[in-house]
């Protein structure tokens, strides 16, 4: 019973670290700036070595669990992750055409962040209480927004003092900041309206919060974060709609209005942030993508160079590794067609395991909405070999889930019925089956 109890405890742990561990350490241990080399490299190797190690405890905590049946998806998202070790290792060791400077990095990324972290969920989400996970999560993105306040007192300036980005501390930059708060945001929505049993001060509490993810989110200066946000609310309310027409009628009408009032919008954000302000126009009057297109078409025709296999897993710039900030585009260009149909199928799969979670009004489908939006994310940042908590969300969406409290309710409270069925002998459940057809 200990030991269940130990990793149950530890399970959930290793489940919240993967979302907020880097972030709340970098905030409580790090400045917002310094002019000493390798501080960050002080405080983010020491804790990338515990994160493993915690991931390795859970994996070592669950060795004799079997995982179950799980969803195709899961399989092709394996089978990808393989295609694509051989192909960085080819490309990094055997192309004298490439060159890497720093692949001890990329490795570390991939055998100690990614990897740790999909499969010490797949050996303990039995264990993991969702619950004390939303708490617990919730709590530290709270401490992490609050503590940047006092890190980075940039972020209270005045509107009109504001003329750049602004990150979290030195390691924490503008777009993984501004999706701290869009993680505040949509945790805070959820807890407003799947607990409809808090009292009035626990609800004015939340809204806080919520508005200060907001404003903290604006003031990153980031527009994947916003866009993340739209999107992830836009994608609720069309599932929380079970009449796909309704759901589609209400998705369009918000577009609408969205393109209609833009420049109010845009303005009315302008107040917290002129930075964000200014860059939304650029994309929305101007096509601004912070040069985006032409890394896109750079990706692009590294795919059609190399179709069937895939060219290089990356961009090579003196060394310097360049991803394309779409991991699709990154699927086609490093696997070819059948990796990029490979991405296309999970993050498909993914987000129709969303949607049936929130139609069908699951308990803890606020996991689903964070995948939601770092899918989002993961279309306009970042790749997936640098991403571990994308990974961990997607191997979460095709587990078969069951709560450990559901599971105790439901084998403590049984019906008459159920309970004969499922603990008598085989001849005793034929007789009953037997007996019921007669009548």
């Amino acid at each position: 019973m200990k030991r269940n109890k130990l990793n149950i405890v530890f399970s959930t742990f290793n489940f919240v670290l993967c979302f907020v561990g880097y972030q709340l350490v970098t905030t409580l241990f790090l400045p917002a700036t310094s002019d000493w080399e390798g501080i960050s490299r002080s405080v983010t190797i020491p804790y990338r070595v515990f994160a493993l190690t915690v991931a390795l405890g859970v994996i070592f905590l669950n060795l004799k669990t079997r995982i179950g049946t799980t969803h195709l998806a899961l399989k092709v998202f394996w089978v990808y992750w393989i295609a694509l070790i051989i192909r960085i290792f080819y490309d990094a060791n055997y192309r004298i055409d490439l060159h890497l400077n720093d692949a001890n990095r990329l490795w570390l990324y991939i055998f100690g962040v990614c990897l740790p972290a999909m499969y010490s969920l797949m050996k303990s989400y039995k264990m993991i209480d969702l619950d004390k996970a939303l708490i617990w999560l919730y709590a530290t993105t709270t401490m992490v927004l609050i503590l940047s306040l006092f890190n980075n007192t940039s972020l209270l300036l005045a509107s009109e003092e504001i003329t750049q980005r602004l990150g979290g501390n030195l390691a924490l930059g503008t777009i993984s900041f501004g999706h701290v708060g869009t993680m505040g945001v949509i945790m805070s929505f959820f807890i407003l309206f799947k607990k409809t049993r808090l009292g009035y001060l626990c609800k004015l509490t939340v809204f806080s919060i919520m508005l200060l993810s907001f404003f903290l989110m604006l003031r990153a200066g980031s527009r994947s974060p916003i866009l993340a946000l739209v999107a992830t609310m836009m994608f609720w309310f069309f599932a929380r709609k079970k009449d796909i027409t309704v759901g589609s009628f209400i998705t369009g009408a918000v577009i609408i209005f969205l393109m209609l009032f833009i420049d109010p919008i845009i303005d009315f954000i302008g107040d917290i942030s002129p930075v964000m302000e200014y860059r939304l126009k650029a994309s929305v009057h101007e096509g601004d993508s912070s040069g985006r297109d032409q890394i896109f078409k750079l990706a692009l025709q590294s795919f059609w160079d190399q179709p069937f296999l895939g060219k290089q897993f990356a961009m090579f710039d003196n060394g310097d590794l360049r991803y394309s900030h779409n991991i699709i585009l990154d699927s086609l260009m490093g696997l070819g067609v059948w990796g990029g149909g490979a991405m296309i199928y999970v993050l498909w799969s993914a987000v129709k395991t969303a949607y049936l979670s929130i139609r069908n009004n699951d308990e803890h489908f606020w996991v689903l909405l964070l995948l939601i939006q770092h899918i989002v994310f993961s279309m306009f940042s970042g790749a997936i070999y640098f991403n571990g908590l994308l990974n961990m969300l997607l191997v979460f969406a095709f587990l078969p889930r069951k709560d450990l409290s559901d599971l105790a309710a439901r084998s403590s409270v049984m019906p008459p019925l159920t309970q004969r069925i499922n603990t008598g002998t085989n001849a005793e459940r034929s007789r009953f089956f037997h007996d019921r057809s007669r009548k």
